[in-house]
């Protein structure tokens, strides 16, 4: 449970003041020359509403820092699975591109702490909005989907036994990990929490609806990963198909994620997978694996090629970089109502309503859609399939091209052998490894060695699906 040990510093820091030098009619050089108290802004610097409004914004700010601004738990469950693959120098990267992953893996050991230390400045947050300015709802009730959707993320991407602790006063709660199922309902609840306060906020309210709308996207994720596949597809009935919540990045504040570990050939540690690469300069199938590299397909436009000779940092591996992030300050979605449209597709399905999953399906790919600032034109609509086998592959398909690189992939893979029965080695990367030795059987992300200063941690509970 590493999460608010350092609240109050971070507290101070995330604070944003301006002073003003009021001189009147004293020696200016006095006031200069006076020694200073370089002294720390303690926590009761922040105990108001302004303060309040910081810890919000640094809240944010850690919401995208773990998701989609940087190298995170969504970039490991990414190579984990087959969105991207490692053209990296550091072994840790291969670690988890070969489905091997240790507990002492540096790389996934620093997201997973930052996740949890995530979670906790929301919550931060959310006490402090709550004490400070109760009447705004929508605020709060962000901070609610900032909490919640990292415990989401974190139950997809981790084993089961994540521990979920807070720190109370500058005092560790620790607590007894618990299974991914137990965290999928714990997320839930938090964003039904936030929902309570946005209930009835009027349509008028651009900002709250907005909220509202991320809410009920992340609530029902939370239920399908429960497998309530009906009760989630009631959950996003009303969300608008382009409803979308981005996150920005700018020049000055900082890139996003994809294209920092992508974007540029000789600093790449990561490029766009595909169904094949090259061993010993042999052409090898990576059995399982979607095409994203070579698949053309408009929702994944790519640069470089799988074939070609520009490599990545590695000087090994070709190089192919995502054109949906083309540029350091490309936003990178959240949620949107192409997810809330997926989801109602997979209820259909589970109630063996194929030709109606293939009406929403296609409803989506026959016309324009926006992801960021990719524009994804129209694309032809695709047949029903024959079987419910090659229907429940179909929709998973269509998930990975709308959702690439947005941290659902690991999680609707490990759905498919949870809810689908689907065996690891019929879903994941499987075979021959491009750089030497087989992928291995991982199919999560470990709760790395970082957690053993909690008592009640023992490890992973289990590393099932």
């Amino acid at each position: 449970m590493r999460l608010e040990r350092y609240r109050a510093r971070w507290a101070a820091a995330t604070m944003v003041a301006a002073t003003s030098l009021l001189l009147g009619s004293c020696n200016v050089n006095d006031t200069l020359l006076e020694p200073q108290q370089p002294g720390v802004i303690g926590p009761e610097s922040v105990d108001n509403a302004i303060g309040a409004e910081a810890l919000r914004i640094g809240a944010l700010q850690q919401l995208s820092a773990v998701t989609g601004g940087g190298t995170t738990m969504w970039s490991s469950g990414g190579t984990l699975a087959d969105e991207w693959k490692s053209s990296d120098t550091f072994f840790q990267t291969d670690e988890t591109d070969r489905r091997t992953i240790p507990t002492n893996n540096s790389q996934v050991s620093g997201q997973y702490q930052n996740a949890q230390v995530a979670r906790g400045h929301a919550k931060t947050a959310i006490d402090a909005l709550r004490k400070h300015s109760p009447e705004r709802v929508a605020q709060i009730a962000q901070m609610y989907f900032a909490r919640g959707f990292i415990e989401l993320n974190l139950n997809e991407h981790f084993c089961n036994g994540i521990p979920f602790g807070v720190t109370e006063n500058g005092v560790p709660n620790y607590v007894e990990p618990i299974t991914n199922q137990e965290g999928f309902e714990l997320a839930l609840a938090r964003l039904d929490s936030g929902l309570t306060l946005v209930a009835n906020i009027p349509a008028s309210d651009a900002f709250g609806t907005s909220i509202k709308n991320g809410l009920l996207v992340a609530k029902a994720r939370a239920q399908v990963d429960l497998a309530q596949f009906a009760a989630a597809a009631t959950t996003v009935a009303g969300v608008p198909t382009s409803f979308t919540w981005n996150l920005t990045y700018s020049t000055t504040a900082g890139d996003n994620g994809p294209y920092g570990m992508n974007g540029v050939p000789a600093s790449s540690r990561y490029v766009v997978s595909d169904s094949f690469d090259f061993f010993n300069g042999q052409l090898n199938v990576v059995r399982n694996a979607l095409p994203f590299a070579s698949a053309r397909d408009p929702r994944v436009p790519v640069l470089g090629s799988t074939t070609g000779t520009q490599k990545g940092i590695d000087a090994y591996t070709p190089w192919v970089g995502s054109a949906v992030w083309s540029d350091r300050t490309a936003p990178v979605t959240l949620v949107n109502g192409i997810d809330a449209r997926l989801i109602e597709a997979e209820a259909k399905l589970q109630a063996n309503d194929i030709a109606g999953m293939m009406t929403t399906l296609n409803a989506l790919r026959t016309a324009p859609q926006q992801l960021g600032k990719l524009a994804v034109p129209a694309m032809a609509p695709l047949a029903t399939p024959a079987t419910r086998e090659d229907a429940i592959s179909l929709l998973f398909r269509e998930r990975a091209f709308w959702q690439f690189g947005r941290g659902q992939r690991i999680g609707n893979l490990r759905r498919l052998i949870r809810q689908y029965g689907r065996t690891q080695d019929r879903v994941f990367p499987t075979g021959q490894y491009f750089k030497s030795g087989t992928y291995g059987t991982d199919v999560n992300l470990p709760v790395t060695d970082n957690e053993q200063t909690n008592p009640n941690f023992k490890g992973c509970i289990d590393r099932n699906a």
